[in-house]
C-alpha cells in the first residue's frame, strides 16, 4: 500500500504521543485490528473514502465497529474524521506499525521460496538477516511462489537479493543473446 505524505504526517504524530504516553503497544494491537477489518471489508474500504457520507456517521459507525479500541486510538480516528481524512485510517495504522518497528529496532524480512521453508532453514535465514541488517528483531515472512522453481527471494528494508533459479536461467538468457558471437 502507498502511504500519502498526509498519513505519515499523523502516524508520526499518532507514535510521538504513544511514545510519551507510554502506550505504544496498545496503539499498535488497535491499529493491526482495524487493518485486519479494512482487509477483509469491501464494504468499509468503499464507505470511508465516500465523499457524500458525512464524516460524522463514519465517525459513529466506526465507533460501533470497533468499540473495545482504546482512548487514544478513538481520539486517532475522531481528529482523522475532523479533518475529513477518514479516508487514510488504514495508511496511518500501516506507517504508525511501520515506524513502530523502526523505533524498536526490529525488521521484517520476506522470503519467498518455491516451496515453504521448514524450521531449520527459517531460523537460518532469520540469523542472516540479522546480520545483514544489524536489527536483532527480525520478523520473517515466508511467501511461496513455485514459479521460481528453486532458491530464493530476500525482501529486507527495501532491498532485494534474488537467488532465484529463475532469476538465473533469465540472467543466462539475456547472456547468451547479448553475445551473438557464439558459434
Amino acid at each position: 500500500m502507498r502511504i500519502s505524505r498526509a498519513a505519515i504526517r499523523y502516524s508520526k504524530a499518532s507514535l510521538e504521543y504513544a511514545i510519551e504516553k507510554k502506550v505504544t503497544s496498545i496503539i499498535k494491537n488497535d491499529f493491526e485490528y482495524i487493518l485486519l477489518v479494512l482487509s477483509n471489508s469491501d464494504e468499509l474500504n468503499k464507505f470511508l473514502p465516500n465523499p457524500v457520507i458525512s464524516s460524522r456517521l463514519k465517525l459513529d459507525i466506526l465507533h460501533r465497529i470497533f468499540p473495545n479500541l482504546s482512548k487514544t486510538t478513538k481520539s486517532v480516528i475522531k481528529l482523522l474524521s475532523n479533518k475529513r481524512r477518514l479516508s487514510i485510517l488504514g495508511q496511518v495504522a500501516e506507517d504508525f506499525i511501520h515506524r513502530l518497528k523502526i523505533y524498536e529496532g526490529k525488521t521484517t524480512a520476506t522470503v519467498t521460496t518455491a516451496i515453504p521453508l521448514n524450521e531449520e532453514l527459517k531460523a537460518l535465514v532469520q540469523e542472516k538477516v540479522k546480520s545483514i541488517s544489524n536489527k536483532l528483531d527480525v520478523e520473517l515472512i515466508n511467501k511461496v511462489d513455485p514459479s521460481i522453481i528453486g532458491g530464493m527471494i530476500l525482501n529486507i528494508e527495501g532491498k532485494e537479493l534474488n537467488a532465484s533459479v529463475t532469476n538465473q536461467i533469465e540472467s543466462y538468457r539475456r547472456s547468451l543473446i547479448s553475445n551473438k558471437n557464439i558459434a
